[in-house]
């Protein structure tokens, strides 16, 4: 009896880590995410919260079919564009106008910019 409650317990144990591997491990594109945040020039923290207030759906799963298609930093910062000036906007009508929201208006309008002009060489992941 005792071994019995033991061996589920440890199987419940390895069944909480590999959910939480997969939240925050490497296929979770978090690493990813923190990449293209440092590639141009916004806090992990604001980066995220803009990409939670922008993506129509799961950030992490746009994240994890954007790094499966293999596009270097600068294609998938452009392709996030859009989804950070969405969060920009939607971040400001829920708490006002933020100084640290200002000071990356402009890197989210370039990428904006360039992706309205360019055609989108790495798939189409829902955004």
């Amino acid at each position: 009896m005792i071994y019995t409650a033991a061996i589920l317990g440890v199987g419940v144990l390895i069944g909480l880590l590999g959910f939480l591997w997969m939240q925050v491990g490497p296929g979770s594109g978090r690493t990813f995410r923190n990449r293209i945040a440092a590639h141009i020039g916004i806090s992990r923290s604001l980066f995220r919260s803009l990409l939670v207030h922008g993506v129509k759906g799961s950030p992490r799963d746009l994240l994890v079919s954007l790094e499966k298609s293999k596009p270097d930093l600068d294609q998938a910062s452009i392709k996030l564009g859009p989804s950070l000036a969405r969060g920009i906007e939607r971040l400001e009508a829920r708490f006002g106008p933020q100084d640290t929201i200002d000071e990356v208006k402009p890197i989210v309008a370039r990428l904006v910019s360039e992706a309205s002009h360019k055609p989108n060489p790495i798939g189409n992941p829902k955004i």
